[in-house]
């Protein structure tokens, strides 16, 4: 299950920072937190030196399964039981097979290991991935982290997945599998997962162009590209409003990659001053984004810029140009996205050719909470997922979908909740991020779908490999599961509550 208990932004102290960095590596009581901090506990904490000891942890009682990711939701936290911090153990595991292209991967590799080990040992990467490297490939792959473009969702690469049982036996599933489907992105209810297979491909260059335009140009600027991610300014004209695209295409082999030009377009150099300076502003004065990005609206930029990334590069979703910070994207948008660091994040998958609406409605619902000092921080992310996914909990199981990213400052993140539930009043087929969205019960309708029971299948098979009761899952997942009152936390405890 993936968890995220480091750079969980500003809103720590300092002496919490420190704290949470000195307890990096050591067992026994240790807080236990979502990225932005919004969700935490304290918590016994155990690190699985190797699988030997992880089969003895889960026999011992109550335990839950932590890696290192950027989960803003609090799945990972489960007050009152023991938590294995997997991301920190030793289940090191990292094999290439030639022959099937497949890598074998141990539950405490991170996304950056698996990817260098597979770039400068075997020229292959990921099939697709997110851009937090730190997160545990098996953590991500779990709770449905993905990229954009074809097969988008990380967990549609697996095929073969290794857990322990709640008496830790080893159970092998394969793709094809009676219950493979179900387990491969169980966000967390089957744990711990020790290893995994995945699909790899050979590392190749993209035409990689970004463009900042309007929301009215979108299928014009993308025509032809294999993926996209546009980011949409939502205090611009909400009929058209100003939007930011990287879009990629397929490139010629043999073609040299380039390093940024500059975005060529309209606007003059006070235009682009501006632009390059506005990031900072927003994050630090709320109340002037709308303003700013009305003054944005207003200038009516027009820029764009093609490069050919470098096959060598970790992030070409993301940053095409290698010894630039992974994280970030190409210049154009570079800065739209430090607000994963700042603010919260929740997001929510809605069907592809309704996320314009989605967006559109999302601007008018936001902009009519300034009155109540609401504000929407820095952009509205869509991320295109146009293919579908084997696992049946992956967010383009049954169609092709689109990730809905909001940033709020943590103090508002409730409205964010609220946005999030209006769009589900509006469309049935809008499934969650389980990282990021709020879960809860709305979300059933969702995940079963198609006449079929599937979270029901998916308590069947957990209880039929975990008898004992033993694995837990936080008070969101149980809430949408359906499986009882959450855990009862200190608090509730002490007052006689539960």
């Amino acid at each position: 299950m993936a968890g995220g208990y480091a750079m969980i932004g500003s809103n720590l102290s300092r002496r919490e920072r420190a704290a949470d960095a000195r307890a990096i590596g050591t067992e026994g009581k240790r807080w236990i937190r979502s990225w932005i901090n919004v969700f935490r506990c304290e918590t016994e904490a155990r690190i699985p030196q190797d699988e030997a000891a992880l089969q003895r942890l889960v026999c011992e009682g109550r335990y839950s399964c932590v890696g290192q990711s950027h989960s803003y939701n609090g799945v990972q936290v489960v007050p009152g039981v023991t938590a294995m911090l997997m991301r920190e153990g030793g289940l090191k595991t990292l094999t290439y097979d030639p022959g099937s292209e497949t890598v074998r991967v141990g539950a405490s590799v991170s996304v950056r290991e698996l990817k260098l080990f597979l770039r400068d040992g075997h020229g292959r990467g990921l099939l697709n991935s997110g851009n937090y490297m730190e997160q545990s490939v098996i953590g991500a792959l779990a709770t449905g982290t993905h990229g954009f473009g074809p097969r988008a969702v990380m967990a549609d690469s697996v095929v073969e997945l290794t857990f322990l049982d709640g008496a830790g036996q080893r159970v092998t599933l394969r793709r094809g599998d009676p219950d493979f489907a179900h387990v491969a992105l169980s966000f967390g209810t089957i744990a711990p997962i020790v290893e995994l297979v995945l699909e790899t491909k050979p590392l190749e260059s993209y035409v990689s162009v970004s463009s900042m335009s309007r929301l009215s140009k979108l299928a014009e600027l993308k025509q032809g590209a294999i993926a996209a991610n546009w980011a949409v300014m939502p205090y611009t004209d909400p009929e058209d409003p100003v939007i930011m695209l990287h879009a990629l295409a397929e490139c010629d082999k043999g073609v040299e990659p380039t390093a940024h030009p500059e975005a060529k377009g309209g606007g003059g150099h006070f235009a682009k001053w501006f632009l390059k300076h506005y990031y900072n502003f927003d994050r630090f004065l709320p109340w002037f984004r709308r303003p700013m990005q009305r003054f944005i609206d207003w200038l009516d930029l027009k820029q764009s810029e093609r490069v050919v990334t470098d096959p060598q590069d970790l992030d070409y979703l993301y940053d095409p140009k290698p010894g630039l910070k992974e994280n970030r994207a190409p210049s154009i948008t570079r800065g739209l996205f430090s607000t994963t660091y700042t603010g919260y994040n929740l997001a929510f998958f809605v069907p592809l050719e309704k996320a314009p609406a989605v967006v559109k409605f999302i601007i008018r619902e936001a902009d009519a909470l300034r009155d109540l000092g609401f504000y929407l921080k820095g952009i509205i992310s869509v991320r295109e997922l146009p293919g579908t996914a084997g696992p049946v909990f992956a967010a383009n199981a049954r169609q092709p979908m689109a990730a809905i990213d909001l940033f709020a400052d943590p103090r508002d993140y409730a409205w964010l909740e609220r946005l999030q539930r209006l769009v589900m009043h509006y469309e049935p087929d809008t499934r969650p991020h389980f990282g990021k969205s709020a879960l809860g019960p709305d979300f059933r309708a969702a995940l079963n779908g198609d006449g079929q029971n599937h979270l029901e299948q998916l308590m069947d098979i957990y209880e039929r490999h975990f008898p004992q009761g033993n694995l837990m899952f936080s008070e969101r997942v149980r809430a949408m599961l359906d499986v009882g009152q959450p855990l009862a936390g200190e608090s509730a405890a002490d007052a006689g509550l539960a």
